[in-house]
Formats: structure tokens, sequence, C-alpha cells
């Protein structure tokens, strides 16, 4: 991502000046009212309506000529704001989020942003796009990238994603997916679109657990499979709390509960968990024994001791006492064991 520098730019002083090139002041009320100008959120065309007697219908025809109008205009601010918002939008591969770019104008709240979404759809060569059920809220610069073309990309990224099976980096789907565009567009344009998510540094559909994780139980598991070794409960429920860019605090008996009664995860010691993938399998110490027992017998104790160890983190003695005290081994001669 490119360095933030904060832009020196009156947006509010901008969008007034452009907004008061509308002579009819109900018009203007209308357009800053659907834009959220000056207010905590957009009026809806019913609101609107009812505020001036006229159908919703008519709120939407008002709202689209004035807007239009607004667009034709040439005047010296809205040609600023076109020439910053497309320099800025090419140092970010020709496409961003657009609370990256109000972050550089310093609008943060929202309100503030309503501001930057006016001008950026009044600006000529400004792609907007909306937030939806497919795309986070965003600009792109035309003619370079539109609606179309990003679904295109997209739709090309989501092919390599399943052809692989499992995430991957950006490097490896600029190179399978896009090749002919620049590495910073393809991760800009995977970032806007609500059917890719990503987690430390791969990319994925927005369904896959491994990069987008909902469940206190895809957290578990991420984090397990992360580290590649057992860990005690209470340090999978730090490592959660840590996960992704959304930190969130889960608390230790959660992550305990899931633990328990998902067959994926073993108890391997006391309080430490591990995947069953990694060919751990369930059951106590004496039932780990009879399993070694029951494909190689007898054993020496060493012999017994150092494969339980492979899986289970136990204290010696307890492999031991075992297999002193359990009725289902017996020693067949000095230090050596057997079933009985």
């Amino acid at each position: 991502m490119p360095t933030a520098t904060k832009i020196e730019l009156d947006y509010i002083s901008a969008a007034e000046a452009i907004l008061n090139q509308l002579k009819n002041e109900r018009d203007r009320k209308i357009v800053a009212q659907r834009f959220a100008l000056g207010l905590d959120k957009k009026q809806t065309l019913e609101k609107i309506g009812s505020d001036f007697n006229i159908t919703r219908e008519r709120v939407r025809q008002i709202e689209k000529a004035a807007t239009n109008k607004l667009k034709q205009s040439s005047t010296s601010e809205l040609k600023q704001i076109d020439e910053m918002l497309r320099n800025e939008l090419r140092s970010r591969g020709h496409i961003t989020l657009i609370d990256d770019v109000a972050k550089m104008i310093g609008a943060e709240s929202d309100s503030q942003k309503s501001y930057i979404n006016f001008l950026a759809t009044l600006a000529p060569t400004i792609e907007v796009i909306e937030d939806g059920d497919h795309y986070h809220h965003a600009l792109a610069v035309l003619p370079d990238f539109d609606k179309k073309s990003i679904n295109q990309i997209v739709e090309d990224i989501i092919t390599q994603l399943k052809k692989n099976g499992k995430p991957m980096p950006v490097d490896t789907i600029h190179a399978k997916a896009a090749p002919h565009l620049e590495r910073q567009t393809v991760e800009q344009i995977a970032r806007i679109s609500k059917k890719l998510a990503h987690l430390d540094g791969m990319w994925g559909l927005s369904h896959w657990p491994n990069v987008n994780p909902r469940s206190i139980r895809d957290k578990t598991y991420l984090v397990l499979a992360k580290s590649n070794k057992p860990l005690h409960f209470s340090e999978i429920a730090k490592q959660i709390s840590d996960l992704g860019q959304k930190k969130r605090d889960v608390t230790v008996q959660a992550v305990h509960n899931e633990l328990i009664k998902d067959p994926r995860f073993v108890l391997v010691g006391r309080g430490i968990y591990a995947l069953s993938e990694w060919g751990y399998t369930p059951g106590t110490v004496a039932d780990i024994i009879t399993e070694i027992l029951s494909k190689e017998s007898p054993l020496h104790k060493d012999e017994i001791v150092k494969r339980v160890l492979k899986k289970r983190q136990v204290k010696t003695t307890t492999i031991v006492l075992n297999l002193q005290e359990k009725d289902q081994f017996i020693r067949v001669s000095k230090a050596t064991y057997a079933l009985r």
C-alpha cells in the first residue's frame, strides 16, 4: 500500500459551492438530504416526499435531474476534485475503498465521508461503486475501470481460487488471474469485493473459514492449524482474540467448550489440545498404550513411553503408573510389557 500522506482540501466548502449551482432551493435540499450532506445519514425517498408533499418517484426524478445538471457543470471546484481523486486513485492502482481516500482528506466520520461520496459522484472521470451485496463502497478511475470490468476481474480471481481449492497470496492470484494488471490493482479489487476475504496475507472466498472464520470453532481450528503444534486451551483463546483485523475478545470457557465437542480436536495433555488430522486419536493414556501394544507386543517400558509421548503430552511417571496399575497390561519380563 502507498504511504499515507494527508491531502489538504476543503471538501465541505467545495461541495457547498457545487451544490449552490442549483438555483432551486428545493432541489438543493433534496440533493443534500439524499447524499446526507450535513446529516448523520441519507434520507429516504419516502421521508423527503413527506417533507415536501410530493411522491417518492418525484423525489427520485428531482434527485436524478439535479445530479446530472451538477455533473455537467464545469466549476473550478469540480475540476479540482476530479483531478485530486484521479491522482489519488492512480497512486493506489486506479481503484480503492472510499474510506482510504476519505482518510487522506481528513474525512473520518460517516457524515464527512458523505461529502466525499457526493463529490466523487459528480466527478466526470470517477466511477463510484456503491456499498451493497457484492462490493464495499469504493472509487475507481474511468475509463480504466468501470463496474463491468471490475466484475470480470473478480470472477477471474474467484475462478482461480476455486481451482486451487485453498487460499493463495496476492502474488499468485495476480499471476494466475490478471497478469495484465498491476499487482496493486489486483489487491485493491480483491479488497473491495465482498466475495473475497484475506487473513495473514492469504486470500480466499469469503465463506472459507480459513480466511474468514466466523465461529469460535472455526477460529480454534485456524489457530491450531497455524501453530502446527498442540496448545493449551487458554493460549488458543488468547490467539483467537488477536486473530485477523477485527480484534474480538473470546472467553476461555467458550473455547474449551468447542474443543470438547468437536472431534477434530484431541486432548493430548492437561488442558492441551491437538488436531486429529496430525495423527492424534482420542482416549486416555491407557487407551494409547493399548493401541500401541495391540500393534506390537511385547515392548520394553522405554519404547512404550517413547511412543506414548508422541501422542500425549504427559509425564513419564503417568505412563509407567498406567502400565503397572491397569489390569489390561502384564509384565512378561524385566521392564517389558504386553496386553493381558
